[in-house]
């Protein structure tokens, strides 16, 4: 199938080599999702599960700390049940008994032309194209990379950061956001890109209103996902705990 190559690995200790990765990966046409934050019951139903979904191959960074990760086991349990290809890069310690065919990157390496081959074969022959519709916001972006932090509007005005600028693109980051009122129907997310701590001094890049199902206050779970694609495109969409896509509204 067609799609994108999710990279699996130890957010604790070896989200620097995945950086440099996916850098490597994207330069070589391929369009890959990874995140380095921490994994929790909530993310993986509302994101790392949904990526795994769409995914078209996976890669495993093979490290002592990544065998000791349940996460990580996790996914690649999921990943071969849903059938896709699972590749792994040895990067420290042994082989692992369950990955065959590994690619020796021991000592910091990147993959070489055969890796990438069969990564390109996996999703298809070709990288995605993304197309960006003229109502989407974009954020600058600087030889494969993002040139602004992409962040939103929380208490007094402040800019959370939640893509980091130089984050190799495209690339996604997700936060659980939940009611303040009974019956809330209608949640708002302000989403600005700079380098401001405050949303002033930031570019906005529109205003989500979120449309709710009525519910207690604090009950509802929305993983929020920010989004930006190849060329810049922003994107936000929205989705329940149990994996349903949540209305968004641009207002």
């Amino acid at each position: 199938m067609s799609g994108p190559v999710f990279i699996s690995f130890s957010r604790e200790h070896d989200a620097p080599y995945a950086r440099r990765l996916a850098a490597h990966l994207v330069a070589s046409g391929l369009s890959i999702l990874y995140d380095t934050q921490p994994v929790t019951d909530s993310w993986w139903s509302t994101y790392t599960r949904s990526q795994l979904d769409s995914c078209s191959a996976v890669i495993v960074v093979m490290t002592p700390a990544a065998q000791r990760d349940g996460w990580v086991a996790r996914e690649v349990e999921h990943a071969r049940r849903l059938g896709r290809p699972v590749l792994p890069l040895l990067l420290e310690g042994l082989p692992w008994p369950t990955m065959s065919e590994q690619e020796d990157v021991t000592g910091g390496g990147l993959p070489g032309a055969t890796f990438v081959q069969r990564l390109q074969a996996a999703t298809g022959g070709a990288p995605a194209v993304v197309e960006a519709p003229g109502n989407w916001f974009a954020v600058p972006v600087r030889g494969g990379v993002t040139g602004t932090a992409v962040g939103i509007e929380v208490g007094g005005g402040a800019f959370l950061p939640l893509i980091a600028a130089g984050t190799v693109v495209p690339c996604a980051s997700t936060q659980l956001f939940t009611t303040a009122d009974d019956g809330q129907p209608v949640l708002k997310v302000r989403v600005y890109h700079g380098d401001s701590p405050t949303v002033a001094g930031n570019r906005s890049l529109g205003v989500y209103e979120l449309q709710l199902e009525p519910a207690p206050a604090g009950v509802p779970q929305i993983g929020v996902t920010l989004r930006v694609e190849h060329d810049g495109a922003f994107r936000l969409t929205a989705v329940q705990a149990d994996g349903r896509e949540v209305s968004v509204r641009l207002s």
